[in-house]
């Protein structure tokens, strides 16, 4: 019997998912995280399903598995719309209690229905060569060419005006993204293998909804909560992992030059503030704190910098107060959060869909919600493949710069293509 790894348990996870119409898997691919619980968490098949967060409920047996399109914004603030046509064909919202599931948690614990655990123990007594799946770099991938949304022109020009409405007063960050698509037929199963394989997140997961797919090497938690803790842990600040022969030193270099530029940190900073705003709506006053600020994390292509805000829940606050109150994350939006959205919608060309949005779990006392980035999302119906990236624009943001930004982050998700 050959060793189980972790890419064939994820294979196995993913040759599950082919045979249901919706399937979740998230991951942490062991990165330590001090407020997930799971290795592992995946449901497949639809027992029950709602488009109503008010219909999540924590005292079912089985988590609900689900996401929240970055446009749900506009169902929680009637002030905003979105006219443009969206990057996927994903709901606005949600959430499934699964037919089954299974989830390994960071004890070395496995819990599941008991198919789900049949799975889990069938995957751990495998007799497959499980060889196979350890070069990721084997799996040949399609050629695929990419259309940019937004021209490179575009982009400088729209930096311009977001600056200039920044210099009336109109708001202080926007987060301004763009995006690329492609027409190509692609294995959406076999194409996050090879993503997660090169790309290793803490908050990745594979969704499938129909024929909608979300392949994600997401970095950034939206929103974690245990009992009536609740943490938030915003990303602003960016540096491209160079590769270098002394791989070391070249890491202490950009990870200093990250630590000390005031433009991240300023831009980190105000999302901070914005997020603990968000959260004191359903926190207990004077309970939101920050205990980690704009602290550097390394990840497999780039470095991130990385607040972390905590605060203790009001007594019944529910699934959809929390989520209304947060939503969508700061640090896709800027500040302040609705001024930003409605001038967003004037200066992207494309409505986000899923992307920006939420992936995540709801079971008993716990919810965990990645941010929806670096993702690729896929309609098999279509064939069309569709990406979004990012980044805070601030009256010290030089518009090239953030552009190249932009395209780094890009780089390797797309990467993964021939």
């Amino acid at each position: 019997m050959q060793k189980v790894t972790d890419t064939y348990i994820l294979s196995c996870l993913l040759q599950k998912a082919r045979e249901t119409s919706f399937s979740c898997v998230l991951l942490s691919n062991k990165f330590e995280d001090a407020y997930g619980r799971w290795q592992y968490f995946a449901g497949f098949g639809i027992a029950q399903v709602t488009e109503d967060l008010s219909s999540v409920d924590r005292s079912a047996d089985s988590p609900w598995f689900g996401y929240v399109s970055y446009d749900y914004k506009n169902s929680i603030e009637q002030s905003l719309s979105s006219q443009h046509a969206s990057l996927c064909g994903f709901a606005s919202l949600k959430f499934v209690l699964p037919e089954i599931w299974v989830g390994l948690d960071r004890n070395g614990q496995v819990h599941g229905t008991a198919e789900g655990l049949s799975l889990w123990e069938q995957i751990q007594t495998a007799e497959n060569d499980v060889a196979q799946y350890a070069e990721m770099d084997a799996i040949v991938q399609p050629s695929v060419t990419w259309s940019p949304l937004t021209s490179r022109e575009t982009y400088l020009n729209s930096v311009a005006k977001i600056q200039a409405g920044i210099v009336e007063g109109d708001y202080y960050e926007m987060n301004h993204c763009v995006a690329f698509t492609a027409t190509a037929e692609i294995d959406p199963y076999i194409t996050f293998l090879k993503l997660n394989g090169k790309a290793p997140a803490p908050f990745a997961c594979f969704l499938k909804d129909g024929d909608q797919f979300l392949l994600s090497a997401s970095p950034e938690r939206f929103i974690a909560q245990k009992g009536k803790e609740l943490v938030s842990q915003p990303i602003k600040g960016t540096r491209k992992r160079q590769l270098a022969e002394d791989q070391a030193q070249a890491d202490i270099e950009a990870v200093a030059s990250l630590k000390e530029s005031e433009k991240d940190r300023a831009e980190n900073i105000m999302i901070v503030d914005l997020v603990r705003n968000d959260m004191s709506r359903v926190c207990n006053s004077g309970s939101v704190q920050v205990p980690a600020l704009c602290e550097v994390y390394t990840y497999s292509h780039v470095h991130q910098m990385i607040s972390t805000v905590k605060g203790t829940l009001k007594e019944g606050a529910n699934v959809k107060e929390i989520v209304h109150a947060m939503f969508p994350m700061g640090s896709m939006t800027g500040a302040p959060k609705i001024a930003v959205m409605q001038a967003t919608e004037g200066l992207e060309n494309f409505s986000r869909g899923i992307y920006s949005g939420a992936v995540g779990y709801v079971w008993k006392d716990t919810m965990d919600l990645n941010v929806v980035i670096r993702s690729l999302m896929y309609d098999a119906s279509k064939q069309q493949l569709s990406y979004a990236v990012g980044g805070a624009i601030t009256i010290d943001s030089v518009a090239t710069e953030e552009y190249q930004e932009c395209l780094d982050k890009a780089a390797t998700v797309l990467s993964i293509f021939g």
